[in-house]
C-alpha cells in the first residue's frame, strides 16, 4: 500500500470530491487583427490544415491553408485533437492572403456562445451524407455486372 503524504482522514475522503472546473476565456474574432472563426475541412498532417471561414452571414467561399503554430502547439501539448470539423480561431497572414495561423482552438460547448453573440449564423456539418456512388448519375445502374459460373 502506499504512503499516505496527502493529510488524515479528511484528505483522503476529498480525493473523489470535484473540484469546479475554471472557464476559459474565449476569444472572439476581431477586425484589426484580421481573424476569424473558421472550419477545419482537412488535415495534412505535420500541423497543416485546410480551413474555411466562416461568419455571421454565413460561409466564405475559399480554401485557406493554415499552420499550427509552435506556441500554439505547446499551449494544447496533449489537451485537443483537430480533426475535420473542428472550429478554430485564425488570423490571416499579411504577406501571404491564401495562408494564416491558428490562434485558438474552439471546444463544442464554446460554439453556442459564438453563435449567440453573432458572430456564427450556422454550424457548418463536418460531413456530407448526400454521396453519390453510382457511376455516371444512374441511380438503377451499379457500374459492375453479375455472370453466372
Amino acid at each position: 500500500m502506499p504512503k499516505n503524504t496527502k493529510g488524515g482522514k479528511k484528505a483522503k475522503s476529498m480525493k473523489n470530491s470535484s473540484v469546479p472546473t475554471k472557464a476559459r476565456e474565449i476569444p472572439v474574432p476581431e477586425q484589426e487583427d484580421d481573424s476569424h472563426v473558421a472550419v477545419i475541412t482537412k488535415v495534412y498532417g505535420d500541423g497543416r490544415y485546410l480551413c474555411q471561414i466562416i461568419n455571421n452571414t454565413g460561409v466564405v467561399p475559399g480554401d485557406y491553408q493554415i499552420n499550427l503554430s509552435s506556441g500554439v502547439k505547446r499551449k494544447y501539448a496533449r489537451g485537443i485533437i483537430m480533426n475535420a470539423g473542428t472550429y478554430v480561431l485564425m488570423s490571416l497572414r499579411d504577406f501571404q492572403k491564401d495562408k494564416g495561423d491558428i490562434i485558438f482552438v474552439y471546444k463544442d460547448s464554446e460554439l453556442e456562445y459564438l453563435k449567440q453573440h453573432d458572430y456564427i449564423s450556422v454550424l457548418k456539418d463536418s460531413g456530407d451524407t448526400n454521396i453519390d456512388f453510382s457511376k455516371d448519375g444512374d441511380n438503377n445502374d451499379p457500374g459492375f455486372e453479375f455472370s453466372e459460373i
